[in-house]
């Protein structure tokens, strides 16, 4: 979900509608152009797309899932980090903590998804218990 909400994120700053004319995005503009945030949305979301479509379909890959995870929630933190230090009350303050805190728990379990995989490659403790 998180990884569809940043690509959607990026369709739609790189439109040529004046989202960042709205003053509640004065803390946005402040860290990046409107393109620059389109941009960087656009490419975290597709590639976290597409690298959670190769881990359900083709090959089991947590290590890329967590890094994928781990960029959105870089992502995530910026995007919390402009709209509170916006001067405008806005309801952004409420909701993008909970998607910087929901990527983090996902980067988390990526982890451990990982952790495991390499366990079990190696033949010896998988999920760090015998």
């Amino acid at each position: 979900m998180l990884a569809s909400i940043k690509t959607t994120i990026g369709v739609g700053l790189l439109s040529p509608l004046p989202f960042f004319g709205n003053p509640t995005m004065i803390g946005m503009a402040r860290l990046a152009s409107q393109h620059t945030w389109g941009w960087i949305a656009f490419c975290a979301g597709v590639l976290h797309l597409t690298m959670l479509y190769v881990n359900g379909t083709w090959r089991r890959s947590p290590h890329l899932r967590a890094l994928c995870s781990g960029i959105g929630t870089m992502f995530w933190f910026q995007v919390c980090i402009g709209f509170s230090s916006s001067p405008i009350p806005t309801t952004a303050w409420l909701i993008y903590p909970w998607l910087f805190i929901f990527s983090v728990r996902n980067v988390v379990a990526a982890m451990q998804d990982a952790r495991s995989a390499d366990d079990y490659h190696k033949g010896g403790l998988i999920g760090g218990s015998k």
